[in-house]
């Protein structure tokens, strides 16, 4: 497979016909998939490595010292090819934490190193903090850590986006994740964040353990949580609502899969626009109350999915992908 098609699945640059080629050579055997997964773990290593103050290392760089290196080995094996991506990523490894560590060793009074992630549409992306803390991040996510937790201060990261948290339990340091309107805090748990900075929604769900929320700025309000438990807040409308749900719908997106259990085709389409960096725009009152439910692999592209939901509840649409906009433009009555 052309190292370009990978680069263009990781940035969602792909045509629907040449992701379609991919994953279906993805899907052609095992062999395949074991070396598209490493593929991707030097891809989320580039991803850390960009916004860190390390060597810059493009990923184009990357597949193409592991092509080089492939070419040279005869014969060459799948085996083969995969242990050799590998020890390329583990050089990069390297070379990224020994580039972090010059950079706070040399300063005499270290002041905390951030590092940003952003993730692109349709992806996804895993990371370990330096507490042991796992973080999945959605799509068009931007996400910014310190390199290392003060031992004398809260935990605290900032998330423009969405983002599960399980969070490693320390009880003299709470975990804070700061949005653009709501601070949510832990001690050791599992809860996801739903908080894009061009969104007027707020949501957080507790899967374990306990969290609370309260503004950003201003005074307000504290809310606790139980496990089980989904808080939505409307930013422009002000209202808030607490309500038990089943929470893996909610994060099934960290396992690539998008699931929507009888929310609006409006609440739906917002979401969709996040994920997938598109401007949807409903003409059509008619269709926004549509309740929506269904799962979509995070593979397929906006169309596909409105393809699907069209089939039961028919409306026009127009999607111009240079501009990223999809128009919703009339609902079809059945006869």
């Amino acid at each position: 497979m052309e190292q370009e098609i990978f680069i263009g699945y990781f940035i969602g640059t792909l045509s629907p016909q040449e992701e379609k080629t991919l994953l279906d050579w993805i899907d052609a055997s095992d062999a395949n998939r074991k070396e598209y997964l490493a593929l991707r773990k030097v891809w989320d290593m580039y991803l850390l490595n960009r916004a860190a103050e390390a060597p810059s290392i493009s990923f184009s760089q990357i597949l193409a010292e592991y092509y080089r290196k492939l070419e040279a080995a005869k014969p060459s094996r799948p085996m083969m090819r995969i242990r050799e991506l590998c020890r390329i990523a583990a050089i990069f490894a390297v070379a990224f934490g020994l580039g972090w560590y010059i950079h706070t060793r040399a300063q005499r009074k270290p002041e905390p190193v951030y590092h940003m992630i952003e993730v692109p549409p349709g992806q996804r992306a895993k990371l370990t903090l330096s507490d042991g803390s796992q973080v999945w991040l959605n799509a068009q996510t931007r996400f910014t850590y310190p390199a290392v937790f003060d031992k004398d201060d809260a935990r605290c990261v900032m998330l423009d986006g969405e983002g599960l948290f399980e969070v490693a339990h320390n009880n003299r340091q709470p975990f804070r994740v700061q949005t653009a309107n709501r601070e949510v805090t832990a001690l050791g748990t599992t809860f996801d964040v739903y908080a894009y900075s061009n969104s007027n929604a707020f949501e957080t769900i507790l899967l374990d353990g306990s969290v609370e929320i309260a503004p950003t700025r201003i005074a307000g309000q504290t809310y606790r949580l139980r496990p089980g438990n989904r808080l939505y807040y409307d930013e422009d409308a002000r209202k808030m609502r607490i309500e038990k749900v089943n929470t893996g719908e909610y994060v099934s997106w960290k396992d690539g899969i998008y699931c929507f259990n009888d929310i609006t085709f409006a609440e739906m389409t917002k979401r969709l626009g996040h994920y997938y960096m598109t401007r949807i725009t409903i003409l059509d009152s008619a269709v926004m109350n549509y309740r929506c439910t269904g799962k979509f692999r995070q593979h397929e592209s906006i169309t596909d999915i409105m393809n699907v939901v069209k089939s039961d509840m028919p409306f026009t649409y127009t999607y111009n992908k240079d501009l990223n906009e999809l128009i919703i433009n009339k609902r079809i009555r059945k006869r």
